[in-house]
């Protein structure tokens, strides 16, 4: 019987990546985002991560007689400025909305959704391990999402018994955003995106290769060889 995976922001760089390598290797895959993914299996576009919104993806998903097997939060966002930059507040509602809700919103499908002993995975940042004052808005959101990835971990935390909550921390995602943002990087340093969804694929087909439930896991590639580590 094929496994589910369900990607919260499949139609971006990191999400499309993700649903691409899962359905190559023969899994059913589901995106829920903002746009139309056409690699999914099923796609399902939302007007935003409002209550309305989730719950109607809760309902469809549900009506087909789907469980998820892993369930991956890709979506998110970057800005940058300090507390005297201007526009500095609008920033912080564009990162509210862009990391933090829908890593709330992802924890309310995981949590309706998800298998027993399923794979729940949030996107957090390895920056915001430490302090990010000239982009406060991105590491306080991305610092929220390591602390929901520590709630769900918890029995009482609202996942499916035996589910295993991991957050995923990268240092530089090699997408095309960034290489337009920073075209003249060294682009050896960057992670690919297929090593993320080969390592998310791994963790999903075998259990035993899981990180312990709340496990933060900081990624960071270095002349083309990545490192993962339990921060």
């Amino acid at each position: 019987m094929s496994k589910n995976l369900l990607v919260l922001g499949g139609s971006g760089s990191l999400g499309a990546e993700i649903v691409k390598f899962f359905k190559t290797n023969g899994w059913n895959t589901i995106s829920v985002d903002f746009r139309d993914s056409p690699s999914a299996d099923l796609s399902l576009t939302i007007k935003d991560s409002g209550e309305e919104e989730i719950n109607s993806v809760i309902e469809k998903i549900n009506s087909k007689q789907l469980r998820i097997d892993t369930f991956v939060c890709a979506a998110g966002g970057w800005t940058g400025g300090d507390a005297s930059t201007d526009g500095y507040l609008s920033s912080v509602k564009k990162m509210i909305d862009m990391n933090l809700y829908s890593a709330l919103a992802a924890a309310r499908l995981g949590s309706k959704l998800l298998n027993e002993g399923g794979l729940f995975v949030l996107t957090g940042a390895a920056a915001a391990l430490n302090n990010t004052p000239f982009m406060i808005a991105y590491g306080a959101t991305k610092a929220a999402t390591h602390h929901i990835v520590k709630d769900l971990a918890c029995p009482n935390g609202g996942l499916p018994a035996k589910s295993i909550s991991v957050g995923i921390l990268p240092v530089t995602l090699d997408t095309p955003s960034n290489r337009s943002g920073m075209p003249n990087a060294n682009f050896d340093d960057w992670t690919p995106l297929e090593e993320v969804a080969t390592k998310l694929y791994e963790w999903s087909s075998k259990s035993e290769s899981r990180p312990t439930n709340g496990s933060l896991i900081k990624f960071e590639t270095k002349s083309k060889v990545t490192s993962w580590i339990n921060v």
